[in-house]
């Protein structure tokens, strides 16, 4: 199993808290450090990208080049030692068994199921537009809610849309009366 932290996810961490607490220390202002930050954090996005991307041409990993450490003893001249990066362990083989599918369970005996009865609500259809209360409305949703839920919700965003329109008793202009009629129908007082 592949662990969740890397030694690269480490450094890379490290490096983004360090950059903005040096400098804070160095006595750099707010937005100095904000881009010193936003620096750190481009060039590890970078790295990642550049990991990434390698990965993907399915080349191998990408293992950095010997990184010249300078070592100083007292009172000697300056060595440069080359690190060599440790080689990637071998992936080790995994068994991988099939497994059989669960027989389906058996189907329980079904009744004929019953042919869906259509319901049919008359809509009363007034002489001439009418303008609606909103608040009206309101109650009528209420005083129906429970029946259908999806309409239940559909008619509730509506009037809250519809409230952005309605006067200050309530009253909606006379063009919403076919958006009320379609809308609220079925939950209407008739007449």
């Amino acid at each position: 199993m592949k662990p969740l932290f890397g030694p690269r996810t480490v450094v890379e961490a490290a490096f983004l808290v360090a950059v903005p607490v040096i400098a804070l220390e160095a006595g750099l202002g707010w937005p100095s450090i904000v881009g010193a930050g936003a620096v750190a954090y481009a060039l590890v996005l970078a790295v990642e990208g550049a990991v990434w991307y390698r990965g993907r041409r399915g080349g191998p990993a990408v293992v950095p080049d010997p990184v010249p450490v300078v070592v100083a003893e007292p009172q000697q001249a300056v060595r440069v030692i080359h690190a060599e990066p440790e080689p990637a362990p071998d992936p080790v083989p995994v068994a991988v068994a099939a497994v059989p599918e669960p027989e389906p369970a058996p189907a329980p005996p079904s009744a004929p199921a019953p042919e869906p009865t259509a319901v049919v609500v008359p809509i009363p259809v007034a002489a001439a537009p009418r303008s609606w209360n909103i608040w009206d409305l309101e109650r009528v949703v209420r005083e129906h809610a429970g029946v259908d839920a999806l309409a239940d919700e559909e008619r509730t965003f509506l009037l809250m849309y519809l409230r952005d329109f309605a006067g200050p008793d309530g009253t909606l202009p006379v063009d919403f009366h076919e958006l009320v009629r379609q809308s609220f129908g079925p939950i209407l007082p008739s007449g």
